[in-house]
């Protein structure tokens, strides 16, 4: 992790969970198959089972929600169902550190609390170390215990939510509130 240069960077790949603002699910697969299959891990289907319904725990899910989706396609699923297994899709490779890139960035507000509720229970199940980019404000008062503000790529201020909020502009508010 200390070598410099782009030939080190894969030593930490295995660490590191990234959730994208436009996730995919693969629509013709289960839920299950999302989870196991789709990314690799190659379980016998009793242990699949148990670990995708710990893994969907770990999202937000309730043990008898979890067994009830794990056979549906992506499609049937609410928007903020498919969010929550997109994260238990990260989740059950066990990184060390989850990064979501803008995770409610194009939520309605209904669908943004309950991702932000999942990301919540998600962080104190794993105890892992979560980074979220975002320009929403209210989320990241909501859901982070410190911060870091960033203008025109480079970090200026780092410390609790309160203290670098208040750095924020209010033109930098409004140029967040439209996106």
């Amino acid at each position: 992790m200390t070598k410099p240069g782009f030939e080190f960077r894969g030593r930490a790949k295995q660490y590191i969970g990234l959730l994208h603002q436009e996730y995919d699910l693969f629509p013709h697969r289960t839920v299950l198959d999302n989870l196991t299959d789709a990314i690799g891990l190659e379980f016998p289907k009793e242990l699949a089972m148990r670990k995708a319904i710990i893994t969907l725990k770990m999202a937000g899910f309730t043990t008898e929600k979890s067994r009830e989706i794990l056979e549906r396609l992506p499609g049937t699923l609410s928007e903020g169902e498919r969010h929550r297994v997109a994260l238990a899709q990260v989740l059950i490779r066990e990184p060390h550190v989850v990064v979501l890139d803008e995770p409610t960035g194009t939520m309605d507000p209904i669908t943004k609390v309950d991702v932000k509720h999942s990301i919540m229970h998600s962080r104190e199940e794993s105890e892992e170390t979560f980074i979220i980019v975002s320009h929403d404000m209210d989320f990241v008062r909501d859901t982070c215990d410190r911060c870091a503000l960033m203008r025109f790529g480079k970090i200026i201020k780092v410390g609790s939510v309160a203290e670098v909020l208040a750095e924020v502009t209010e033109q930098e508010r409004q140029i967040m509130a439209a996106e």
